[in-house]
């Protein structure tokens, strides 16, 4: 769960310091080495001090970087965004910073849908579609009418599922305070074949617990730095021309809601093992080298149970 911010604010004299020191040296006579010692851990914690009167940006007491765990539940945070969406850039930054707090735990993917992105006929500005149907379909599902807004792994939090940008840390964290174990492991590589033109990607899921409703696989591809124009109500003029989008999804190996991973009753150490291509439009302004695929297992009572992202190898 969100934890409270603390801010700290550290005085450090170093005239006392001194005093305190020839004091030491005249009533309790203490060796040159003792004298030495004391003198250097005074000067080092005024080093480490002077330089932070006040700590400003919140932070973490618990929070320590760890390695990749794959028996661990990760978050996928859909965020519905648009180019025209003069809030959205905050939005962004927030996703971001989330991103960076829970390194390969908490991924993002960037869906720009309805008027938010809905491009200009005419003019020089907006004039690019970031639009897809699998934006579409599921904004439509969900009721999503707002930006920037955004869904943690397709569960409620508080009882409501489209959260504000304030709300996505906290849920985030009530999910993994409820979800201590992932139920499947995700195995995921991807590469380019550029003799077909082909995106391949390779989804194998290996469940670690028996499931009793019907799961699903969904495997997107998704575009860093799409550079075009946003509008920012903090940047003055607010149309940016060469705003730096990331996360942007692209486009569904398999459609809007995945493919089934079985008819029946997953029992546990079920394996589900498949190969998918997407054949590259020969007109595709893609970048290859900032391509990436996430695949992520879900089913409509529980929502999402694990994710995995990688880049695409060339």
């Amino acid at each position: 769960m969100s934890r409270g911010l603390k801010y700290f604010k550290i005085f450090v004299n170093c005239n006392q310091s001194k005093v305190f020191i020839n004091q030491i040296q005249k009533n309790m006579k203490l060796k040159n080495v003792l004298i030495k010692k004391i003198i250097c851990l005074l000067f080092i914690s005024s080093l480490a001090f002077t330089s932070c009167d006040i700590v400003e940006e919140p932070y973490r007491k618990d929070f320590v970087q760890q390695e990749p765990d794959t028996t661990k539940p990760k978050i996928l945070l859909e965020e519905y965004t648009g180019f025209k969406c003069n809030n959205c850039p905050a939005g962004h930054s927030i996703a971001k910073q989330l991103a960076n707090l829970y390194p390969d735990r908490f991924f993002v993917v960037a869906i720009h849908y309805g008027n938010w992105a809905k491009p200009e006929n005419s003019g020089d500005k907006y004039r690019y579609d970031f639009r897809t149907q699998v934006g579409k379909d599921l904004s439509e599902f969900y009721g999503v009418i707002d930006a920037p807004r955004g869904i943690i792994n397709r569960t409620r939090y508080n009882g409501e599922m489209i959260l504000n940008t304030g709300s996505w840390d906290n849920a985030a964290n009530d999910f993994w305070e409820n979800n201590k174990t992932a139920e499947v492991k995700i195995e995921l590589s991807a590469s380019y074949n550029p003799a077909t033109r082909q995106i391949e990607a390779n989804v194998k899921l290996n469940y670690l617990s028996p499931q009793t409703h019907k799961n699903k696989v969904s495997v997107w591809i998704l575009e860093d730095s799409i550079i075009n124009w946003q509008l920012d109500k903090n940047s003055t003029p607010p149309d940016v021309p060469d705003y730096v989008h990331n996360n942007v999804l692209r486009e569904s190996f398999n459609g809007t809601w995945g493919d089934e991973v079985s008819a029946t009753a997953i029992p546990k150490d079920f394996i589900f093992d498949k190969k998918y291509s997407y054949s590259l439009p020969s007109d595709s302004d893609w970048k290859l080298e900032n391509l990436k695929v996430i695949a992520f297992v879900y089913d409509d009572a529980n929502g999402i149970k694990q994710v995995e992202r990688v880049k695409i190898q060339q």
